[in-house]
């Protein structure tokens, strides 16, 4: 039997593709007529995980008769969708063995992939009481790493109810970034008590790769503990990349 689905436009898939790719070169995407296209993968060193989830009325077109599991070279894919323009539309279609990419843009090319053996996998919720959220520009998190990049190489995160801060510091000096309720970059922000964590300033940049298909990202935090940060992708209910990260011990 085979399964598809399809993407409007290209650029979205390629974010995704990204996203994914920039944690783990391989990982099992899961596809289930009820609850669409999912993934879930632990990097190699198990800092960081990520999890996408696209319900079927995210995509113009789903095709699933039962829940499967596909092993994706990712870094392969990626190479493909290189080959893609941004607004073209494209199809993934699933065999037992083979993905075949399709894109359309006045014109068909089809790429075809073999599946890697597929991994079953449950979602799996972190444990954690987190105590603050903010609700931020999805362009505010790269742009603050890019600046913080120049002074050292983590990040500590701290949200209390007015404001959210990213601070570095090194032998190089510090930089400090604050957002409060006063900016248009911080939509929402809330605490339940003032939180902060450090973070690897790469893993983080790593996590940046969806900022560029959402108009959001959500932050939660609690002091000494794991990091959540969710992008919202296209207003369907559901529907978003969520990456934890752990915190470093300092």
């Amino acid at each position: 039997m085979v399964n598809r689905v399809v993407f409007e436009e290209a650029s979205t898939l390629k974010a995704i593709v990204d996203a994914v790719e920039s944690l783990v070169g391989e990982a099992s995407i899961k596809l289930d007529p009820e609850e669409g296209m999912g993934l879930q993968a632990l990097d190699p060193s198990k800092t960081a995980m990520i999890q996408l989830i696209l319900p079927r009325t995210y995509f113009i077109d789903f095709e699933a008769d039962q829940s499967n599991f596909y092993g994706i070279n990712f870094t392969d894919l990626s190479k493909i969708l290189k080959r893609v323009k941004a607004k073209e539309r494209v199809e993934l279609e699933f065999t037992e063995s083979m993905m075949k990419v399709t894109a359309t843009d006045g014109y068909r090319k089809t790429f075809e992939l073999p599946l890697l053996a597929g991994t079953p996998f449950e979602f799996k919720t972190i444990k954690v009481d987190y105590k603050a959220k903010a609700r931020l520009d999805s362009d505010v998190i790269p742009n603050a790493i890019k600046d913080l990049k120049i002074i050292g190489s983590d990040v500590e995160i701290y949200i209390d109810s007015e404001k959210v801060e990213f601070k570095a510091e090194s032998d190089k000096g510090r930089a400090i970034i604050s957002i409060t309720k006063e900016d248009r970059a911080l939509i929402d922000v809330w605490a339940e008590e003032p939180s902060k964590s450090v973070y690897n300033m790469a893993y983080l940049e790593k996590m940046t790769k969806p900022a560029k298909i959402s108009e959001e990202a959500d932050l939660e935090l609690k002091t000494q503990a794991p990091l959540k940060l969710t992008y919202p992708l296209g207003g369907i209910e559901g529907a978003g990349i969520t990456y934890y990260l752990a915190h470093l011990q300092v």
